[in-house]
């Protein structure tokens, strides 16, 4: 400990990215965990080097981890692989695919570069780009998403040195991006070895904690957050995030973490319990939390700069909190100001902190932010800034650089906080996670899909891999996009991952993924709409188009083109349903009359999951197999020039006024698919036993 020290800072960069692979072949979708590898991760380490007396965390999430490994090992990455390819050789849609891609740049180096920023305003008025001005535009790219440090790195000096780079650069860039990604998690080891920074972990793949414990939890917070209509319950996928991410960073880093920065700051009771369990010391959250954790007359800004500790029944941990403002303004403010203003503005507001603490000691200022994300908006990414901070630091007599685990083996944190509050860093709650509609939706997917890994008797030693898709399908990323908080033009294809990672779920355990994850959920529908059934029906299932009677009485719901992939064209645009006291009937009427199904699953989502099985066999047959396999239980269809079926609401497992939410999963001869409706469902309150009375005294 430094004597002299009027402020003690402890700051922790946090690096994260969700799981980007496609869960079936690990092709990553996103280029970014190899975009950051080059721009952030590798230059914020050897930044520190020259100057050996500040000190600093790194948090890094180990599902990144694993694809920085992926990627330093050849594994596959989609815009990569078009990178690679001869310009000449790339069909229409994947020219414009990479020209997209690669005119998303840093503001820094589109200002550095003229040519570059003005080839991509060309791809964004949708010019046709010639094949040497598309290279030039790839070169372009890689050299922008290097950290200027590496500009003096042989491929990317003959790449600058070339007016209109060629494949030759373009290929050395590609190169030089391998080698990079492989040095950020040796760099990081070498560093926490000579004691100059501290490594911590985050859950494994960056679920909010609290809500894997119980989703119900984020009302402690917001009362009034609307719900999924079934709580995630699961504490025991979040003890086994912590605890397969101390053995992740163990064999990363070669020493288990001591600390965590539980992802987005996310904590509650039973989380730090948890995290007490798997035998770490120490956590991190936002000052807000804090705040909420304490009662008005003891929230005075002094008790901010202190390790708390916290009781769980397996232990005391340490809780740091960090300063909002200080954190932010590294975050989102600093990027606008010349560095020595920037630095100047932080310094003095650690020394004024140091001048107005009224505890014990010298304040301890925990600043924590992504280390990623921000400096992209800096001027050269970043490195005048954290060049003139550390080196501020170094010099600054008053201020010491400490690291978590540092205060703790000084001494315990003293203070012990009463209670805790559940809360993450953003406004101290769960909002950005859940209470969206779409947000719900995600929750009850995967709800359902964990629901079918335990009755399927699916264990993590037995179903390794249809566990760990849950695990990634539990990330906060996904649910992060979901809604209306946060913009990204990647909203689809996160919304795609997640439900791959939810298909895999099921395609690893064994069983046949539900019809609901073949939906988007960004936009989808509550419900298709349609007309309300005025009266009983029963009609003959024969396949047939009848007379106007049988069905007149049935409700419809308008579905669109069913998200058919039969022909590029809509296999049915309008599904009748109607019931008599026991059964409900679906009608279908395919637009094309030869388009008879092979197969119609009849799916219920709400109020519980079931799904019935409609078979077309030889001479016309249908057979029907219900959930646990068998047949009969009143369920019966004909697939003809309408599709019929009739399901008993007693096999559907609902009782009248409850509502019953429906998919269909269309099957055809020649593999093509459709899902009815193509978003949203089809749904409908199941009557009572005076629905007829009531329907014809209105």
């Amino acid at each position: 400990m430094n004597p002299h020290a009027a402020v003690r800072l402890l700051l922790l960069w946090h690096q994260h990215q969700p799981d980007y692979r496609h869960p079936r072949d690990s092709v990553a979708q996103l280029p970014w965990v190899r975009l950051h590898a080059t721009k952030d991760y590798l230059d914020m380490v050897r930044r520190l080097e020259p100057f050996p007396g500040v000190r600093a965390t790194f948090n890094f999430v180990p599902i990144l981890l694993d694809q920085l490994d992926d990627a330093a090992n050849g594994g596959r990455d989609v815009l990569f692989e078009r990178l690679a390819q001869p310009i000449e050789t790339l069909d229409a849609a994947d020219r414009r695919e990479v020209a997209e891609r690669c005119s998303h740049a840093p503001r820094w180096a589109l200002e550095r570069w003229p040519a570059y920023a003005a080839l991509t305003r060309r791809v964004a008025a949708r010019d046709t780009l010639r094949d040497d001005e598309l290279l030039a535009l790839e070169c372009s790219f890689l050299v922008a998403w290097l950290d200027p440090s590496l500009h003096a790195e042989p491929e990317a000096v003959a790449a600058l040195a070339a007016p209109m780079s060629g494949v030759g650069e373009r290929d050395g860039l590609l190169a030089l991006y391998r080698r990079v990604v492989g040095q950020v998690v040796p760099a990081h080891r070498a560093r926490a070895d000579a004691g100059q920074i501290e490594l911590s972990t985050s859950p494994y793949c960056h679920p909010i904690l609290p809500l894997l414990v119980d989703t119900r939890h984020a009302r402690r917070a917001n009362p009034s957050l609307a719900m999924p209509a079934e709580a995630f319950v699961a504490p025991e996928d979040a003890a086994a995030q912590i605890d397969r991410a101390i053995a992740r960073h163990r064999d990363a880093f070669g020493a288990a973490p001591r600390g965590m920065w539980p992802s987005e700051g996310s904590v509650s009771p039973e989380a730090v319990g948890l995290a007490a369990r798997a035998g770490l010391e120490w956590l991190a959250s936002d000052e807000g939390v804090l705040w909420a954790s304490l009662p008005q007359e003891r929230r005075t800004r002094d008790r901010l700069y202190r390790p708390w500790k916290f009781a769980t029944p397996d232990g005391d941990v340490a809780l740091f909190f960090r300063d909002h403002e200080l954190s932010d303004r590294i975050g989102f403010v600093y990027a606008r100001w010349n560095s020595e203003d920037a630095v100047a503005d932080f310094m003095d507001r650690l020394r004024r902190i140091g001048r107005e603490h009224g505890g014990d000691g010298p304040p301890l200022v925990s600043v924590i932010l992504d280390g990623e994300n921000c400096w992209e908006h800096y001027a050269s990414d970043g490195g005048p800034f954290l060049d003139r901070l550390y080196t501020a630091l170094e010099q600054a007599d008053d201020i010491e650089t400490v690291t978590p685990s540092q205060v703790l083996d000084e001494g315990p944190a003293r203070e012990a906080l009463p209670e805790l509050h559940s809360g993450s860093w953003i406004d101290a709650d769960f909002h950005i996670w859940i209470g969206h509609p779409e947000k719900n939706r995600a929750w009850e997917l995967l709800v359902r899909a964990r629901r079918a890994l335990i009755e399927g008797g699916a264990t993590l030693e037995t179903q390794p891999s249809a566990w760990r898709a849950l695990h990634a399908a539990e990330g906060s990323d996904w649910f992060w996009w979901f809604g209306e908080d946060h913009h990204t033009d990647d909203r689809a294809l996160f919304d795609l991952i997640f439900r791959e990672h939810l298909q895999a779920v099921y395609e690893h355990s064994g069983a046949a993924p539900p019809a609901a994850l073949r939906q988007p959920i960004v936009g989808a529908r509550a419900a298709a709409s349609g007309r309300a059934p005025i009266g009983y029906v029963t009609p003959q299932l024969d396949g047939r188009r009848t007379g106007y009677y049988e069905w007149h009485a049935a409700g419809s719901w308008l579905v669109g083109s069913g998200s058919s992939m039969h022909h590029d064209g809509a296999w049915t645009r309008e599904v009748l349903y109607g019931f008599d006291e026991a059964r409900l009937y679906l009608r279908a009427d395919p637009v094309d009359r030869a388009a008879v199904p092979r197969s119609v699953v009849v799916e219920a989502l709400a109020p519980k999951a079931v799904r019935w099985t409609f078979r077309a066999e030889s001479g016309g047959r249908v057979r029907a197999v219900g959930p646990d396999g068998a047949a009969g239980d009143g369920a019966e269809a004909a697939f003809g020039a309408i599709v019929e079926i009739a399901l008993p609401f007693a096999a559907l497992g609902v009782a009248p006024g409850e509502r019953l939410d429906l998919l269909l999963h269309v099957t055809f001869a020649d593999g093509a698919e459709a899902v009815v409706p193509a978003d949203g469902t089809l749904s409908l309150i199941v009557p009572g036993p005076d629905f007829a009375a009531r329907v014809w005294s209105a």
